[in-house]
């Protein structure tokens, strides 16, 4: 795909991540991950793993607006979806109407939660959202999603929430007199759930030595 096609670089990325390509093929722009210049042990055991994780979770959402579309396996260390224009939302300013496009993100990660079954966790990284050219909301890189299907429902609600709280994260930033009281009071529990889950990991290294 990549040698019979035009083909523009988008991202480096850093040395474990993939790098992506702009490319046009068959009258379509897609987005193309790929980790083949990455060294071996990259190229050919994380990259393969991560490419068959966030393609199985590109299928799972398939149909629903705000994710990539028409997902595909290039080879075993990439994978090409549907480009969608839009820049990541730390370079957008919104202005008045950021509680609109946050209402959509909110529904948006809602209905991954529902349709696909997993969260993304990593919401929290501005980058992986975009706003397209028309204000709506774009979830990209899945590739951190866990599955939720197997979870008990008391916890798959609490996990779903703090998947929820990366979106609220960005939210009470840009526009907190939009948010209500019950999303800045989820937003303060789950923050402090993270706060907690870091001291614990933290003790527990210094406790192990």
């Amino acid at each position: 795909m990549l040698a019979r096609s035009d083909t523009r670089l988008l991202s480096k990325g850093r040395w474990a991540n993939a790098v992506l390509y702009l490319v046009e093929h068959g009258g379509h722009t897609w987005v193309v991950k790929d980790f083949e210049p990455r060294t071996f042990p990259v190229r050919h055991i994380l990259g393969r793993f991560l490419i068959a994780r966030e393609l199985a979770a590109l299928l799972r959402v398939q149909g629903l607006d705000g994710v990539p579309q028409d997902p595909f396996r290039v080879d075993a260390r990439a994978l090409a979806y549907r480009f969608i224009p839009g820049r990541s939302l730390n370079n957008v300013q919104l202005g008045a109407h950021f509680g609109e496009f946050f209402v959509a993100l909110e529904h948006l990660l809602q209905q991954v939660h529902n349709v696909g079954g997993f969260v993304h966790l990593d919401v929290r990284n501005s980058r992986n959202i975009l706003v397209t050219e028309d204000g709506e909301p774009v979830l990209i890189d899945f590739q951190s999603h866990l599955s939720t299907r197997w979870m008990p429902a008391a916890i798959r609600r609490w996990i779903e929430g703090f998947d929820m709280a990366g979106i609220y994260k960005h939210w009470a930033r840009r526009s907190p007199e939009t948010m209500g009281e019950s999303r800045h009071s989820h937003l303060g529990e789950m923050n402090r759930w993270r706060r907690l889950w870091i001291l614990r990991g933290y003790f527990g290294v210094r406790k192990s030595r």
